[in-house]
């Protein structure tokens, strides 16, 4: 994956998630891989998670989204956030790889990963291993939803 241009930043973009209606500012890219070009959004908001405010950042890839992260504890100091690593099954990521007990998956070594409960400390933390980006960090954000993206693309065919 390649991102090859930046198209701009749109304000009050509006996803609906179930129920919910969240709003964005979305920093909008246009990316290459081997299908070609794709439109790639970088959302940011902000969500009640882990029993405070905190930042919210959903990559979307031609409207979908594929990843999403949630701001560590130390976010003011370090800026990270932080994606849940979930396994694929039945073109739906349902089960969390669970830290420490399951290995990381190999398709996730190029990426910095951390146990969730090691960056964020509330009650209802999920354990799981978990990909760490800086949210200056777009290339990694985004070459994240792309694996998610060629994952789902992958299980289809295999359904098939």
């Amino acid at each position: 994956m390649k991102i090859t241009s930046f198209l701009g930043v749109k304000e009050d973009f509006e996803y609906q998630w179930f129920d919910n209606i969240e709003k964005y500012t979305m920093v909008q890219y246009i990316a290459l891989d081997n299908d070609g070009t794709h439109e790639v959004q970088i959302g940011h908001t902000e969500r009640k998670a882990y029993g405070l405010n905190r930042k919210r950042v959903v990559v979307f890839i031609g409207g979908y989204p594929y990843a999403e992260f949630v701001a560590a504890d130390d976010f003011d100091k370090t800026g990270d956030l932080l994606s849940e690593i979930r396994l694929l099954q039945e073109d739906e990521y349902l089960d969390m790889c669970e830290y420490p007990e399951e290995g990381i998956p190999a398709i996730y070594s190029n990426f910095i990963v951390e146990g969730l409960p090691n960056r964020i400390k509330a009650r209802g933390v999920h354990k799981a291993w978990s990909v760490v980006a800086n949210i200056s960090d777009h290339k990694t954000m985004i070459s994240l939803a792309f694996l998610r993206k060629k994952e789902k693309e992958i299980l289809s065919k295999i359904k098939k």
